[in-house]
């Protein structure tokens, strides 16, 4: 196609201090809009950036960026445009946590053109200086940063991605902590004493690998005494009903029949609400997750003389305790509701005292020696 592109024209500028000469010419983009490329300080450049511009408007490559948006309105229209569209609640409220508490206090008026990688290798090094983000945390917001690039790029908002320069710091994986079976025992024995309206919650999270966001969710019509399974198809963000964390997540999850039991005579006496919650709040509404952790989940554990662990950790525990007594792993997956079973052999299969010892048994048994007699004829006498 034929484009429309001046001849480089020179023009005198002049301020307080100085003055001088700079070189520019015209074009008309393909919306027909016409664009003005000065400031070059010799001809030479002008003569090479003029070369680029018509050899990207013969060839469609041509981009309308906008080099003066900051890159703290570029995530923005990220957030608003696409995160909010395609993402779970949590997932953008995350995002925005990102940004508003570490990337644009960095980056945020800066021009996102002019952000390099240089510059970005420095924000990591502050980070990693100043603030007490593991490296995990950290790529998390570089990542964030190169997702927030790919999708002006796609849009044609920016011509480059800086972020693709940048290498990933390396991550220590932090290792499952699940409680083991004399752990387990002695919670459920505490929990069934001394908090009785808790023992069915935290009964049912060990004995099913929920996570928290399902089990605050389940509703009675869920609960299926005769088949004996929970369906899992919501979870629970900000007080509301939330659709779970991936495809796989909806799912049966087979209940022991003690914790059948359990849940029977739970529903007898458990508060009732509009939602129809399995384990609501005393209103009969949705509990408050970080009130169930601090008052009653974290007291159970001080009372059973077990250190530290995350809620999340019941799920460990679940997964592990199958492993150990030799459940296939496929229903394993399926139970936990994982997309690949190489999440549930990575994750949840971490060799605890009771393999370990089971191990030992069969090394032992295994190379056993049997009783010699003294009178055994040895090599060579």
């Amino acid at each position: 196609m034929k484009v429309k592109v001046s001849t480089i024209t020179k023009r005198k500028w002049k301020n307080k201090k100085s003055s001088g000469f700079s070189y520019f010419y015209t074009y008309i983009d393909p919306t027909g809009a016409l664009k003005t490329s000065g400031g070059h300080k010799t001809k030479a450049v002008a003569e090479i950036e003029r070369a680029k511009i018509i050899n990207e408007l013969e060839t469609g490559l041509y981009l309308n960026i906008d080099k003066t948006i900051l890159f703290k309105d570029l995530s923005q229209i990220y957030i608003k445009d696409f995160a909010q569209v395609h993402f779970k609640p949590s997932t953008c409220d995350g995002y925005e946590n990102y940004l508003r508490n570490h990337i644009l206090p960095f980056f945020g008026n800066m021009r996102a053109f002019e952000i390099i990688p240089m510059k970005i290798n420095e924000f990591i090094r502050i980070k990693k200086q100043t603030s007490k983000l593991s490296n995990q945390s950290i790529n998390k917001l570089i990542c964030l940063m190169n997702t927030i690039y790919t999708y002006a790029i796609d849009n044609e908002i920016v011509s480059k991605n800086p972020v693709r320069a940048i290498k990933k710091l390396d991550e220590q994986r932090k290792e499952a902590n699940p409680l083991t079976l004399k752990e387990v025992e002695a919670v459920l024995a505490v929990a069934k004493k001394h908090y009785p309206d808790f023992y069915p919650l935290i009964f049912t999270a060990v004995a099913t690998g929920a996570r928290r966001g399902e089990l605050l969710a389940l509703t009675w019509d869920r609960v299926n005494f005769v088949e004996g399974y929970i369906f899992v198809d919501k979870s629970v963000y900000k007080r509301k009903f939330n659709t779970p964390k991936t495809k796989t997540s909806i799912r049966k999850i087979d209940l022991p029949d003690e914790v059948i039991k359990v849940l029977k005579e739970w529903r007898l006496r458990c508060p009732n609400g509009e939602l129809n919650l399995v384990f609501p709040n005393e209103e009969g509404d949705f509990q408050d997750h970080k009130n169930m952790k601090n008052r009653k989940y974290k007291a159970v554990l001080r009372r059973a003389g077990v250190g530290h662990r995350t809620f999340h950790d019941l799920r460990h525990t679940y997964a592990t305790l199958l492993a150990v007594n030799d459940t296939n792993p496929q229903y394993v997956q399926t139970q936990l509701g994982h997309s690949k079973i190489s999440t549930t052999l990575d994750i949840y299969t971490k060799v605890t005292q009771e393999t370990r010892q089971k191990g030992i048994e069969s090394i032992n048994k295994v190379f056993a020696l049997t009783e010699q007699n003294e009178n055994i004829k040895r090599f060579g006498t």
